[in-house]
């Protein structure tokens, strides 16, 4: 089996190919991840899924040999999430009587996406991250370019709000 370094740099090469071996590789991380940040919501998942490894596709030149490359691709892929509530909070909210209903059809552990919906988005990534995939606050820091204090206190508050 290549390494992913092997892969990268074949692709790098010319042998845009190789890159779909690591897309098998890391799709169901990468959909389980988005599926935990998007609370269930499975178009969005595939949404941020796709749009993850287009980006990182696209910026692979700038890739660092020297990182892990699931790390890379899940600071891609927590950006790209960043990216689409931010344009989703750009639209105007409806009239209160007129507002629009949208239940997302919850897929795998229900009690999970009720346990984190009050959560805010950041709150959300914050939450996944740390408890769910093992990151370090650093790391964590890292992916939304926050200081170590703060991911430390912000995950405190959000711990407060899910008891």
């Amino acid at each position: 089996m290549q390494s992913d370094g092997e892969l990268i740099e074949r692709t790098l090469k010319g042998g845009d190919h190789y890159y779909g071996i690591l897309i098998q590789r890391y799709a169901d991380y990468v959909f389980g991840l988005c599926m935990r940040l998007t609370g269930g919501n499975r178009a969005s998942a595939e949404d941020i899924s796709q749009q993850s490894f287009l980006k990182s596709y696209k910026y692979l030149k700038a890739y660092d040999s020297k990182q892990d490359y699931k790390h890379w691709l899940t600071g891609i892929t927590v950006n790209c999430f960043k990216d689409i509530r931010r344009q989703e909070n750009r639209y105007e909210s409806l009239d209160e009587g007129a507002e629009a209903t949208f239940y997302p059809e919850l897929h795998g552990n229900k009690d999970f996406f009720l346990l984190i919906k009050p959560l805010s988005a950041e709150e959300k990534i914050l939450v996944v991250l740390k408890y769910l995939y093992d990151y370090q606050n650093a790391d964590i820091g890292a992916f939304l370019g926050m200081k170590l204090g703060t991911v430390k206190s912000k995950l405190s508050r959000a711990l407060d709000k899910l008891r």
